[in-house]
């Protein structure tokens, strides 16, 4: 998708680019009916001001905007936190978002002209992701899923999950765990192949056991119970730490024994691993270098440059606690 430019707009409205500009800034009169069809254009086209001319110009927002799943999530807000600290003093705002699903959310992000977009949705669909990418708003995707490359220039943080799922796996087996079963988010979604959490896990694992599609902890508790009485599983995989200590709970209820009977690991290494009994076994993902990354990268991205996809690796630690 190309970029809608100042001298789209002028080809559309009959004027000189002069005179878009003039519109588009406010700082000079330009006749009703010329001012008019300028705008006329603007609406037609989809034209957004691009942050990289505001920021030569000196107007930059000072405003990023975090595009999350859950707002209430320990693991986004250490990353916010952590973005905050290396901004202090620098009078920048950051804002945390949830992906609402539809084409008018995307519009009003580009309507709020953010100096720089993270996008850490693994449910965003990749048009919005597109449309953001080509508004020219540095724009920083965190690879929870297996992306495509995208036109126009942008930044990519590998956070290590893929490694992350191998590493948490290769751990169950070494110690004699063979039937090992995976644990998605609560989703009324089924795990993506896409996952790199998942694609991790499948990559260790000759069978896979998959729960996926469950909404509510309810429901999800129930799946495991069914699961166990009918696989006797002796490792799991959480997608994330609530989910792992869900599992827990449910096995408890069966007489069935963790980490005795089934090792259970989860992901994010949130502060409830220390003080659950057992204590929780987790995948730490580097919140800190996530958020220096994508700062790093939003600033590069701000610049011209020749390289259009600009990549940041980064690896995770198994914590090893009682539960495995």
């Amino acid at each position: 998708m190309k970029s809608v430019t100042r001298k789209d707009i002028a080809r559309e409205a009959g004027v000189s680019e002069t005179i878009v500009s003039y519109v588009i800034n406010d700082n000079r009169y330009v006749d009703a009916e010329k001012k008019k069809r300028v705008l006329a254009a603007v609406e037609k086209l989809g034209y957004r001001p691009s942050p990289i001319a505001r920021a030569l110009k000196g107007k930059t927002s000072n405003h990023v905007l975090f595009i999350a799943d859950d707002m209430m999530s320990e693991y986004f807000g250490i990353i916010i936190g952590e973005m905050e600290k290396r901004l202090s003093g620098k009078g920048y705002m950051i804002s945390l978002s949830v992906d609402k699903g539809d084409p008018s959310f995307v519009k009003k992000v580009l309507d709020w002209n953010f100096d720089g977009v993270i996008v850490g949705s693994r449910t965003m669909d990749q048009r919005s992701i597109q449309t953001l990418i080509s508004s020219s708003i540095p724009t920083v995707l965190l690879a929870i899923n297996e992306y495509p490359v995208f036109e126009g220039r942008y930044g990519v943080i590998y956070t290590g999950l893929k490694g992350g799922a191998i590493d948490a796996v290769s751990a169950m087996k070494k110690i004699g765990r063979t039937k090992i079963v995976y644990i998605d988010s609560l989703s009324e979604k089924y795990v993506l192949p896409t996952d790199y959490r998942y694609q991790g896990y499948c990559q260790v694992v000759q069978e896979p056991l998959v729960i996926s599609g469950v909404p509510t902890q309810e429901a999800l508790e129930i799946k495991v119970r069914d699961l166990y009485r009918k696989e006797h599983f002796d490792g799991i995989l959480a997608r994330t730490d609530s989910v792992a200590l869900y599992a827990i709970r449910a096995l408890k209820d069966l007489g069935v024994k963790v980490p005795d009977d089934v090792s259970v690991v989860g992901f994010n290494n949130s502060k409830m691993c220390e003080y659950t009994s057992p204590t929780l076994s987790s995948v730490r993902i580097r919140q800190d270098l996530i958020a220096e990354s994508a700062l790093n990268l939003m600033l590069e991205l701000r610049n011209e440059g020749d390289v259009q996809v600009l990549r940041s690796e980064l690896k995770t630690e198994l914590i090893k606690r009682e539960s495995l």
